[in-house]
Protein backbone atom coordinates (compact mmCIF):
# COMPACT_ATOMS: atom_id res chain seq x y z
CA UNK A 1 0.00 0.00 0.00
CA UNK A 2 1.45 3.30 -1.15
CA UNK A 3 0.62 6.61 0.98
CA UNK A 4 0.21 9.59 -1.11
CA UNK A 5 0.02 11.80 1.46
CA UNK A 6 2.15 13.30 4.47
CA UNK A 7 -0.71 13.51 6.67
CA UNK A 8 -1.49 9.92 6.05
CA UNK A 9 2.07 9.09 7.22
CA UNK A 10 1.65 11.20 10.31
CA UNK A 11 -1.77 9.58 11.23
CA UNK A 12 -0.59 6.20 10.91
CA UNK A 13 2.63 7.05 13.09
CA UNK A 14 0.11 8.38 15.35
CA UNK A 15 -1.23 5.10 15.78
CA UNK A 16 1.67 2.86 15.58
CA UNK A 17 4.27 4.38 17.94
CA UNK A 18 2.61 7.22 20.23
CA UNK A 19 -0.64 5.77 20.88
CA UNK A 20 0.44 2.47 22.40
CA UNK A 21 3.17 3.98 24.23
CA UNK A 22 1.18 6.24 25.92
CA UNK A 23 -1.10 3.53 26.80
CA UNK A 24 1.40 1.33 27.99
CA UNK A 25 2.76 4.30 30.23
CA UNK A 26 -0.45 4.97 31.52
CA UNK A 27 -1.95 1.43 32.24
CA UNK A 28 1.60 -0.17 34.22
CA UNK A 29 1.61 -0.94 37.98
CA UNK A 30 3.91 1.81 39.88
CA UNK A 31 5.36 0.47 42.83
CA UNK A 32 6.76 3.23 45.20
CA UNK A 33 7.78 3.05 48.76
CA UNK A 34 7.11 5.46 51.58
CA UNK A 35 8.84 5.56 54.54
CA UNK A 36 5.80 5.38 57.29
CA UNK A 37 6.93 5.67 61.04
CA UNK A 38 4.33 5.52 63.94
CA UNK A 39 6.10 8.28 65.52
CA UNK A 40 6.74 10.37 62.29
CA UNK A 41 4.39 10.42 59.02
CA UNK A 42 5.07 12.13 56.15
CA UNK A 43 2.23 14.01 55.18
CA UNK A 44 2.81 14.38 51.27
CA UNK A 45 0.37 13.24 48.24
CA UNK A 46 1.80 10.34 46.45
CA UNK A 47 0.15 10.13 42.90
CA UNK A 48 0.28 6.40 42.27
CA UNK A 49 -1.66 3.66 41.34
CA UNK A 50 0.12 1.17 43.16
CA UNK A 51 1.71 2.10 45.93
CA UNK A 52 4.13 0.52 48.60
CA UNK A 53 4.20 1.75 52.26
CA UNK A 54 6.66 0.70 54.91
CA UNK A 55 5.15 0.43 57.95
CA UNK A 56 7.42 0.53 61.21
CA UNK A 57 6.02 0.19 64.52
CA UNK A 58 6.91 0.86 68.21
CA UNK A 59 4.91 -2.01 69.58
CA UNK A 60 5.11 -5.76 68.15
CA UNK A 61 1.90 -6.06 66.29
CA UNK A 62 0.16 -3.07 64.36
CA UNK A 63 -2.96 -2.97 62.21
CA UNK A 64 -3.99 -1.00 59.26
CA UNK A 65 -6.82 0.35 56.62
CA UNK A 66 -7.01 2.16 53.79
CA UNK A 67 -9.87 4.60 54.20
CA UNK A 68 -12.06 4.69 50.88
CA UNK A 69 -11.42 0.56 50.03
CA UNK A 70 -11.06 -0.87 52.97
CA UNK A 71 -14.19 -1.64 55.69
CA UNK A 72 -12.49 -3.43 58.66
CA UNK A 73 -9.00 -3.00 59.76
CA UNK A 74 -6.61 -5.91 58.76
CA UNK A 75 -3.72 -7.05 60.60
CA UNK A 76 -1.09 -9.72 59.00
CA UNK A 77 -0.56 -12.76 61.01
CA UNK A 78 2.23 -15.57 61.35
CA UNK A 79 1.17 -19.31 63.24
CA UNK A 80 1.86 -21.17 66.16
CA UNK A 81 2.03 -24.81 66.30
CA UNK A 82 1.15 -27.83 68.35
CA UNK A 83 3.48 -30.58 67.30
CA UNK A 84 3.61 -34.51 67.23
CA UNK A 85 6.44 -36.59 66.10
CA UNK A 86 7.26 -40.46 66.22
CA UNK A 87 10.42 -41.22 67.13
CA UNK A 88 12.16 -44.82 66.48
CA UNK A 89 14.64 -46.54 68.41
CA UNK A 90 17.35 -44.98 66.89
CA UNK A 91 16.00 -41.48 67.13
CA UNK A 92 15.14 -40.98 63.81
CA UNK A 93 11.87 -39.43 63.25
CA UNK A 94 9.23 -41.26 61.60
CA UNK A 95 6.41 -39.08 61.25
CA UNK A 96 4.76 -35.43 62.12
CA UNK A 97 2.13 -33.94 62.83
CA UNK A 98 1.50 -30.56 63.44
CA UNK A 99 -1.81 -28.34 64.61
CA UNK A 100 -1.57 -24.89 63.31
CA UNK A 101 -2.84 -21.82 64.87
CA UNK A 102 -3.38 -18.26 63.06
CA UNK A 103 -4.84 -15.15 63.81
CA UNK A 104 -7.37 -14.85 67.37
CA UNK A 105 -9.41 -17.78 68.40
CA UNK A 106 -12.55 -17.88 68.41
CA UNK A 107 -14.47 -15.26 71.23
CA UNK A 108 -10.96 -13.77 71.73
CA UNK A 109 -11.52 -11.28 74.36
CA UNK A 110 -7.72 -10.19 74.31
CA UNK A 111 -7.33 -11.18 77.70
CA UNK A 112 -6.92 -15.26 78.84
CA UNK A 113 -8.80 -14.91 82.11
CA UNK A 114 -12.10 -13.87 80.11
CA UNK A 115 -11.30 -15.59 76.98
CA UNK A 116 -13.44 -19.23 76.33
CA UNK A 117 -10.89 -21.84 75.17
CA UNK A 118 -11.97 -24.20 72.14
CA UNK A 119 -12.01 -27.86 72.06
CA UNK A 120 -9.51 -30.06 70.06
CA UNK A 121 -9.95 -33.67 69.53
CA UNK A 122 -8.05 -36.02 67.30
CA UNK A 123 -6.95 -40.07 66.92
CA UNK A 124 -3.92 -40.26 65.06
CA UNK A 125 -2.52 -43.73 64.12
CA UNK A 126 0.61 -44.55 65.18
CA UNK A 127 3.30 -45.65 62.88
CA UNK A 128 5.00 -49.55 63.03
CA UNK A 129 8.36 -49.89 65.14
CA UNK A 130 7.34 -46.11 66.97
CA UNK A 131 9.18 -46.33 70.44
CA UNK A 132 8.42 -42.62 71.72
CA UNK A 133 6.67 -40.20 71.29
CA UNK A 134 7.29 -36.23 71.65
CA UNK A 135 4.50 -33.28 71.96
CA UNK A 136 6.19 -29.70 70.97
CA UNK A 137 3.85 -26.47 71.72
CA UNK A 138 6.01 -23.88 69.27
CA UNK A 139 6.06 -20.39 68.90
CA UNK A 140 8.30 -21.06 65.51
CA UNK A 141 6.12 -20.64 62.68
CA UNK A 142 8.21 -17.80 61.07
CA UNK A 143 10.80 -15.57 63.12
CA UNK A 144 8.26 -12.88 63.05
CA UNK A 145 5.32 -14.60 64.75
CA UNK A 146 4.16 -13.05 67.78
CA UNK A 147 1.15 -13.19 70.36
CA UNK A 148 -0.07 -15.20 72.77
CA UNK A 149 -0.81 -19.31 72.47
CA UNK A 150 -2.48 -21.14 75.63
CA UNK A 151 -3.14 -24.72 76.15
CA UNK A 152 -4.70 -26.44 78.93
CA UNK A 153 -6.37 -30.09 79.95
CA UNK A 154 -4.47 -32.15 77.31
CA UNK A 155 -5.57 -35.68 78.08
CA UNK A 156 -4.11 -38.48 76.00
CA UNK A 157 -5.44 -42.01 75.94
CA UNK A 158 -3.28 -44.87 73.85
CA UNK A 159 -5.60 -47.30 72.12
CA UNK A 160 -3.72 -50.78 72.29
CA UNK A 161 -5.61 -54.09 70.68
CA UNK A 162 -8.49 -52.29 70.76
CA UNK A 163 -8.40 -51.24 74.20
CA UNK A 164 -7.96 -47.64 75.59
CA UNK A 165 -5.71 -46.99 78.30
CA UNK A 166 -5.01 -43.58 79.99
CA UNK A 167 -1.46 -42.28 78.87
CA UNK A 168 -1.40 -38.46 79.71
CA UNK A 169 -3.85 -36.82 81.90
CA UNK A 170 -3.90 -32.74 82.52
CA UNK A 171 -0.35 -31.93 81.93
CA UNK A 172 1.17 -35.42 84.10
CA UNK A 173 2.25 -38.41 83.20
CA UNK A 174 -0.23 -41.53 84.48
CA UNK A 175 2.05 -43.90 85.61
CA UNK A 176 3.51 -42.62 87.87
CA UNK A 177 2.15 -38.99 87.99
CA UNK A 178 5.12 -36.58 87.24
CA UNK A 179 5.81 -33.46 85.61
CA UNK A 180 7.62 -33.90 82.54
CA UNK A 181 7.51 -31.00 80.56
CA UNK A 182 10.16 -29.14 79.43
CA UNK A 183 11.41 -25.19 77.93
CA UNK A 184 13.60 -24.97 74.86
CA UNK A 185 13.64 -22.96 71.42
CA UNK A 186 15.67 -20.09 70.78
CA UNK A 187 14.36 -18.13 73.83
CA UNK A 188 12.99 -20.42 76.08
CA UNK A 189 11.85 -17.73 78.59
CA UNK A 190 9.04 -17.15 76.70
CA UNK A 191 7.55 -20.28 77.64
CA UNK A 192 5.26 -19.46 80.85
CA UNK A 193 3.54 -21.48 83.43
CA UNK A 194 0.11 -20.75 83.27
CA UNK A 195 -1.69 -20.57 86.76
CA UNK A 196 -2.73 -24.12 87.31
CA UNK A 197 0.52 -25.28 85.51
CA UNK A 198 1.44 -28.22 84.45
CA UNK A 199 -2.74 -28.49 83.89
CA UNK A 200 -1.90 -25.17 81.77
CA UNK A 201 0.81 -24.05 79.25
CA UNK A 202 1.06 -20.73 77.74
CA UNK A 203 4.12 -19.32 75.08
CA UNK A 204 3.54 -15.33 75.04
CA UNK A 205 6.58 -14.22 72.33
CA UNK A 206 7.32 -10.93 72.09
CA UNK A 207 10.36 -11.52 70.01
CA UNK A 208 10.44 -11.49 66.39
CA UNK A 209 13.97 -13.29 65.91
CA UNK A 210 13.14 -15.90 68.48
CA UNK A 211 10.78 -18.74 70.10
CA UNK A 212 10.16 -20.69 72.42
CA UNK A 213 8.35 -24.23 73.41
CA UNK A 214 7.05 -26.33 75.34
CA UNK A 215 7.80 -30.54 75.10
CA UNK A 216 8.21 -33.75 76.43
CA UNK A 217 9.02 -37.15 75.07
CA UNK A 218 7.86 -40.25 76.45
CA UNK A 219 7.98 -44.23 75.68
CA UNK A 220 5.15 -45.20 73.83
CA UNK A 221 3.37 -48.74 72.52
CA UNK A 222 -0.12 -48.68 70.61
CA UNK A 223 -1.97 -48.87 67.97
CA UNK A 224 -3.42 -45.32 67.81
CA UNK A 225 -3.56 -41.46 70.00
CA UNK A 226 -6.66 -40.31 71.09
CA UNK A 227 -5.68 -36.86 71.80
CA UNK A 228 -7.88 -33.76 73.10
CA UNK A 229 -6.82 -30.19 74.12
CA UNK A 230 -8.16 -26.95 74.74
CA UNK A 231 -6.68 -23.94 73.54
CA UNK A 232 -6.96 -19.88 72.79
CA UNK A 233 -4.79 -17.75 71.19
CA UNK A 234 -4.29 -14.39 69.23
CA UNK A 235 -1.35 -14.30 67.04
CA UNK A 236 0.35 -11.68 64.84
CA UNK A 237 3.34 -10.91 62.70
CA UNK A 238 5.54 -7.96 64.14
CA UNK A 239 8.36 -6.13 63.62
CA UNK A 240 8.20 -3.80 60.12
CA UNK A 241 6.53 -4.78 56.82
CA UNK A 242 5.44 -3.31 53.41
CA UNK A 243 2.03 -2.79 52.95
CA UNK A 244 1.02 -2.79 48.79
CA UNK A 245 -1.84 -1.98 46.99
CA UNK A 246 -2.35 -2.69 43.93
CA UNK A 247 -3.86 -0.56 40.76
CA UNK A 248 -6.19 1.54 42.92
CA UNK A 249 -9.28 3.47 41.85
CA UNK A 250 -8.79 6.92 40.62
CA UNK A 251 -9.75 8.53 44.57
CA UNK A 252 -8.24 10.34 47.62
CA UNK A 253 -7.15 7.63 49.91
CA UNK A 254 -6.15 8.10 53.85
CA UNK A 255 -3.92 4.78 55.36
CA UNK A 256 -4.44 4.43 59.07
CA UNK A 257 -2.11 2.59 60.77
CA UNK A 258 -2.71 1.30 64.62
CA UNK A 259 -0.25 -0.18 67.22
CA UNK A 260 -1.69 -3.41 69.22
CA UNK A 261 -0.31 -5.14 72.12
CA UNK A 262 0.84 -8.28 72.64
CA UNK A 263 -2.72 -9.27 73.41
CA UNK A 264 -3.55 -7.74 70.11
CA UNK A 265 -5.69 -4.52 71.47
CA UNK A 266 -5.57 -1.86 70.54
CA UNK A 267 -3.24 1.14 72.24
CA UNK A 268 -4.97 3.70 70.47
CA UNK A 269 -2.03 5.27 68.72
CA UNK A 270 -3.19 5.82 65.32
CA UNK A 271 -1.13 7.38 62.46
CA UNK A 272 -2.10 8.28 58.96
CA UNK A 273 -1.18 9.57 55.47
CA UNK A 274 -2.77 10.70 52.73
CA UNK A 275 -2.83 8.98 49.06
CA UNK A 276 -4.22 10.27 45.99
CA UNK A 277 -4.49 8.50 42.82
CA UNK A 278 -5.42 10.71 40.09
CA UNK A 279 -7.64 10.05 37.34
CA UNK A 280 -5.97 8.01 34.80
CA UNK A 281 -5.62 10.54 30.91
CA UNK A 282 -7.64 7.52 28.87
CA UNK A 283 -10.52 8.30 31.08
CA UNK A 284 -9.93 12.08 30.17
CA UNK A 285 -12.51 14.51 28.20
CA UNK A 286 -9.49 15.31 26.20
CA UNK A 287 -7.88 12.04 25.00
CA UNK A 288 -11.13 11.01 23.82
CA UNK A 289 -11.68 14.05 21.35
CA UNK A 290 -7.68 13.00 20.33
CA UNK A 291 -9.01 9.87 19.66
CA UNK A 292 -11.79 10.87 17.86
CA UNK A 293 -10.01 13.83 15.97
CA UNK A 294 -7.39 11.15 14.57
CA UNK A 295 -10.09 8.49 14.02
CA UNK A 296 -11.56 10.50 11.56
CA UNK A 297 -8.77 11.86 10.04
CA UNK A 298 -7.16 8.71 9.52
CA UNK A 299 -10.69 7.72 7.96
CA UNK A 300 -11.10 10.54 5.97
CA UNK A 301 -7.08 10.17 4.62
CA UNK A 302 -7.86 6.59 3.56
CA UNK A 303 -10.83 7.69 1.71
CA UNK A 304 -8.81 9.93 -0.30
CA UNK A 305 -6.33 7.49 -0.80
CA UNK A 306 -8.42 4.68 -1.99
CA UNK A 307 -10.67 7.17 -4.29
CA UNK A 308 -7.03 8.20 -5.58
CA UNK A 309 -5.95 4.28 -6.19
CA UNK A 310 -9.45 3.23 -7.85
CA UNK A 311 -8.57 6.21 -9.93
CA UNK A 312 -5.20 5.30 -10.82
CA UNK A 313 -5.54 1.91 -11.59
CA UNK A 314 -8.69 3.01 -14.00
CA UNK A 315 -6.55 4.94 -15.68
CA UNK A 316 -4.21 2.18 -16.35
CA UNK A 317 -6.63 -0.07 -17.40
CA UNK A 318 -7.72 2.66 -19.87
CA UNK A 319 -3.78 2.72 -21.44
CA UNK A 320 -3.89 -1.51 -21.29
CA UNK A 321 -7.05 -1.28 -23.61
CA UNK A 322 -5.94 1.43 -25.96
CA UNK A 323 -1.95 -0.43 -26.19
CA UNK A 324 -3.80 -3.58 -26.97
CA UNK A 325 -6.67 -1.99 -29.53
CA UNK A 326 -3.32 -0.33 -31.33
CA UNK A 327 -1.74 -3.62 -31.36
CA UNK A 328 -4.95 -5.71 -32.85
CA UNK A 329 -5.11 -2.40 -35.53
CA UNK A 330 -1.27 -3.09 -36.43
CA UNK A 331 -1.98 -7.11 -36.47
CA UNK A 332 -4.88 -6.50 -38.95
CA UNK A 333 -3.07 -4.32 -41.23
CA UNK A 334 -0.18 -6.17 -41.56
CA UNK A 335 -1.53 -9.92 -41.86
CA UNK A 336 -4.84 -9.51 -43.27
CA UNK A 337 -4.27 -6.37 -44.94
CA UNK A 338 -1.36 -7.66 -46.88
CA UNK A 339 -3.58 -10.48 -47.81
CA UNK A 340 -6.11 -8.66 -49.58
CA UNK A 341 -3.79 -6.63 -51.55
CA UNK A 342 -2.68 -10.01 -52.57
CA UNK A 343 -5.88 -10.72 -53.57
CA UNK A 344 -6.73 -7.76 -55.08
CA UNK A 345 -3.69 -7.85 -57.41
CA UNK A 346 -4.24 -11.89 -58.34
CA UNK A 347 -7.56 -11.16 -59.14
CA UNK A 348 -6.88 -7.84 -61.24
CA UNK A 349 -4.33 -9.84 -63.14
CA UNK A 350 -6.78 -12.73 -63.94
CA UNK A 351 -9.06 -10.76 -65.51
CA UNK A 352 -7.04 -9.79 -67.90
CA UNK A 353 -6.03 -12.83 -69.06
CA UNK A 354 -7.56 -15.46 -70.87
CA UNK A 355 -9.26 -18.50 -69.70
CA UNK A 356 -5.70 -20.67 -69.82
CA UNK A 357 -4.33 -22.93 -67.23
CA UNK A 358 -2.64 -19.71 -65.43
CA UNK A 359 -5.78 -18.03 -65.05
CA UNK A 360 -6.72 -21.16 -62.92
CA UNK A 361 -4.04 -21.06 -61.35
CA UNK A 362 -4.23 -17.17 -60.30
CA UNK A 363 -7.86 -18.48 -59.05
CA UNK A 364 -6.67 -21.00 -56.74
CA UNK A 365 -4.15 -18.89 -55.22
CA UNK A 366 -7.31 -16.66 -54.47
CA UNK A 367 -8.42 -19.61 -52.91
CA UNK A 368 -5.82 -20.14 -50.81
CA UNK A 369 -5.58 -16.56 -49.80
CA UNK A 370 -8.73 -16.58 -48.65
CA UNK A 371 -8.43 -19.61 -46.59
CA UNK A 372 -5.77 -18.27 -44.90
CA UNK A 373 -7.34 -14.73 -44.41
CA UNK A 374 -10.42 -17.01 -42.84
CA UNK A 375 -7.82 -18.89 -40.87
CA UNK A 376 -6.42 -15.15 -39.80
CA UNK A 377 -9.63 -13.91 -38.78
CA UNK A 378 -10.23 -17.00 -36.67
CA UNK A 379 -7.08 -16.66 -34.75
CA UNK A 380 -7.81 -13.45 -33.68
CA UNK A 381 -11.47 -13.44 -32.55
CA UNK A 382 -10.14 -16.80 -30.54
CA UNK A 383 -7.47 -14.33 -29.07
CA UNK A 384 -9.83 -11.26 -28.35
CA UNK A 385 -12.49 -13.82 -26.49
CA UNK A 386 -12.21 -13.27 -22.86
CA UNK A 387 -13.23 -17.62 -22.06
CA UNK A 388 -9.60 -18.33 -23.40
CA UNK A 389 -7.67 -16.68 -20.81
CA UNK A 390 -6.69 -19.74 -19.29
CA UNK A 391 -3.45 -21.83 -20.16
CA UNK A 392 -5.56 -24.86 -20.79
CA UNK A 393 -7.01 -23.05 -23.65
CA UNK A 394 -3.91 -22.06 -24.84
CA UNK A 395 -2.30 -25.14 -25.35
CA UNK A 396 -5.30 -27.03 -26.80
CA UNK A 397 -5.42 -24.05 -29.44
CA UNK A 398 -1.62 -24.66 -29.98
CA UNK A 399 -2.19 -28.37 -30.43
CA UNK A 400 -4.72 -27.49 -33.11
CA UNK A 401 -2.81 -24.90 -34.80
CA UNK A 402 -0.04 -27.33 -34.99
CA UNK A 403 -2.08 -30.75 -36.54
CA UNK A 404 -4.42 -27.88 -39.03
CA UNK A 405 -0.44 -26.58 -40.47
CA UNK A 406 0.97 -29.94 -40.92
CA UNK A 407 -2.19 -31.11 -42.26
CA UNK A 408 -1.78 -28.39 -44.96
CA UNK A 409 2.32 -29.02 -45.35
CA UNK A 410 1.34 -32.98 -45.91
CA UNK A 411 3.61 -33.85 -42.82
CA UNK A 412 3.07 -36.30 -39.80
CA UNK A 413 2.13 -34.22 -36.52
CA UNK A 414 3.33 -35.42 -33.27
CA UNK A 415 1.77 -33.51 -30.54
CA UNK A 416 2.87 -34.39 -26.48
CA UNK A 417 0.95 -31.69 -24.08
CA UNK A 418 0.66 -31.83 -20.16
CA UNK A 419 -2.64 -31.57 -18.73
CA UNK A 420 -2.95 -28.59 -16.96
CA UNK A 421 -5.24 -27.09 -14.56
CA UNK A 422 -8.21 -24.82 -15.96
CA UNK A 423 -7.95 -21.99 -13.48
CA UNK A 424 -4.18 -21.00 -14.89
CA UNK A 425 -5.39 -17.76 -15.75
CA UNK A 426 -2.85 -15.66 -18.13
CA UNK A 427 -2.59 -12.46 -20.42
CA UNK A 428 -3.87 -11.97 -23.14
CA UNK A 429 -0.50 -10.27 -24.46
CA UNK A 430 1.40 -13.77 -23.00
CA UNK A 431 -1.51 -15.49 -25.30
CA UNK A 432 -0.93 -12.95 -28.59
CA UNK A 433 3.01 -13.67 -28.16
CA UNK A 434 2.67 -17.63 -28.19
CA UNK A 435 0.19 -17.97 -30.69
CA UNK A 436 2.54 -16.67 -33.46
CA UNK A 437 5.91 -17.49 -32.10
CA UNK A 438 4.58 -21.17 -32.57
CA UNK A 439 2.63 -20.72 -36.12
CA UNK A 440 5.98 -19.24 -36.85
CA UNK A 441 8.39 -21.73 -35.80
CA UNK A 442 5.94 -24.66 -37.63
CA UNK A 443 5.48 -22.55 -40.63
CA UNK A 444 9.56 -22.63 -40.74
CA UNK A 445 9.97 -26.05 -40.37
CA UNK A 446 7.24 -26.32 -42.71
CA UNK A 447 9.08 -24.54 -45.77
CA UNK A 448 12.63 -25.89 -44.80
CA UNK A 449 13.19 -28.75 -43.08
CA UNK A 450 11.85 -31.28 -45.59
CA UNK A 451 10.93 -33.56 -42.65
CA UNK A 452 8.12 -36.12 -42.48
CA UNK A 453 7.11 -35.99 -39.04
CA UNK A 454 6.64 -32.64 -36.79
CA UNK A 455 6.95 -32.75 -33.57
CA UNK A 456 5.41 -30.09 -30.92
CA UNK A 457 6.02 -30.65 -27.04
CA UNK A 458 4.32 -28.52 -24.72
CA UNK A 459 5.51 -28.62 -20.65
CA UNK A 460 4.93 -26.63 -17.82
CA UNK A 461 7.92 -26.60 -14.68
CA UNK A 462 7.96 -24.30 -12.35
CA UNK A 463 5.54 -21.45 -13.53
CA UNK A 464 7.24 -21.96 -16.97
CA UNK A 465 5.23 -22.71 -20.42
CA UNK A 466 8.03 -24.53 -22.52
CA UNK A 467 7.69 -25.34 -26.04
CA UNK A 468 9.70 -27.25 -28.31
CA UNK A 469 9.50 -27.92 -31.88
CA UNK A 470 11.39 -30.57 -33.71
CA UNK A 471 11.76 -32.30 -37.04
CA UNK A 472 13.17 -35.57 -38.72
CA UNK A 473 14.20 -33.03 -41.45
CA UNK A 474 17.50 -31.93 -43.17
CA UNK A 475 18.73 -29.88 -40.50
CA UNK A 476 21.58 -27.12 -41.63
CA UNK A 477 23.55 -29.89 -43.73
CA UNK A 478 26.84 -28.05 -41.86
CA UNK A 479 25.65 -24.47 -43.80
CA UNK A 480 25.45 -21.66 -41.72
CA UNK A 481 21.81 -20.28 -40.65
CA UNK A 482 21.33 -17.17 -41.25
CA UNK A 483 18.65 -15.38 -38.85
CA UNK A 484 15.88 -14.20 -41.36
CA UNK A 485 12.83 -12.04 -40.25
CA UNK A 486 11.14 -14.63 -38.97
CA UNK A 487 13.35 -15.66 -36.45
CA UNK A 488 14.36 -11.89 -35.58
CA UNK A 489 10.65 -11.85 -35.05
CA UNK A 490 10.54 -14.77 -33.06
CA UNK A 491 13.77 -13.63 -30.51
CA UNK A 492 11.96 -9.74 -30.01
CA UNK A 493 8.99 -11.30 -29.17
CA UNK A 494 10.52 -13.86 -26.22
CA UNK A 495 12.04 -10.42 -25.13
CA UNK A 496 8.90 -9.07 -24.60
CA UNK A 497 7.73 -12.27 -22.60
CA UNK A 498 11.12 -12.11 -20.66
CA UNK A 499 11.95 -15.62 -22.21
CA UNK A 500 14.30 -17.33 -23.97
CA UNK A 501 14.58 -18.48 -28.27
CA UNK A 502 16.76 -21.02 -28.85
CA UNK A 503 17.42 -23.17 -31.89
CA UNK A 504 20.12 -25.96 -32.53
CA UNK A 505 20.51 -29.11 -34.52
CA UNK A 506 18.96 -32.76 -33.34
CA UNK A 507 21.86 -35.15 -33.03
CA UNK A 508 19.84 -37.50 -35.13
CA UNK A 509 19.10 -34.89 -38.14
CA UNK A 510 16.52 -31.73 -38.59
CA UNK A 511 16.09 -29.12 -35.80
CA UNK A 512 14.74 -28.42 -32.61
CA UNK A 513 13.47 -24.75 -31.83
CA UNK A 514 12.80 -24.27 -27.51
CA UNK A 515 10.47 -21.48 -26.21
CA UNK A 516 10.55 -20.71 -22.80
CA UNK A 517 8.72 -17.84 -20.86
CA UNK A 518 7.64 -17.33 -17.13
CA UNK A 519 3.43 -17.01 -16.92
CA UNK A 520 2.31 -13.72 -17.37
CA UNK A 521 -0.98 -13.61 -15.30
CA UNK A 522 -3.89 -12.14 -16.67
CA UNK A 523 -4.01 -7.73 -15.28
CA UNK A 524 -7.08 -7.09 -13.33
Amino acid sequence: MDLPDRSLKIAFSFFVKVFPMAFILGTQAVYAQSSLSMDALPSQNLELSSPTFKIKPNQLRVRHRLSGLDTHWTEPSDEMNFVIRFILSGGNKVKRIAFPVTQQSPGWTGDLENTPYSTQKHQIPIPANTKQVQLIITSSGSPQAVGIYAIKGLNISVIKNEKISPFFADGLQVDPPIRIWNRSGTRPSMAHEGPAFPTELRLIDTDITAHADWSFVKLIKGDALIIKWEEAYSIGKGGPRPITYDRLPPGDYSLEAEELDINGQPTGNIKTIQHIVPRPFWKSWWFWLLCLVAIASTVLLFFRWAVRHRIRRAVRHARLLEKERLRIAMDLHDDIGTRLSQISLIGSHARMREEDSKSKESFLQITQLTGELANSLSETVWMLSPKNNDLESLIGFLCRIASELCRVGGMRCRIDADNVEDDIHISQEFRHHFVLLVKEALNNTLKHSKAEEVRLQVKLHDKQLRIVVSDDGVGSQKKKITPGNGLESMKRRMAELNGTFTMEEAETGGFQIYLSAPLKQKEY
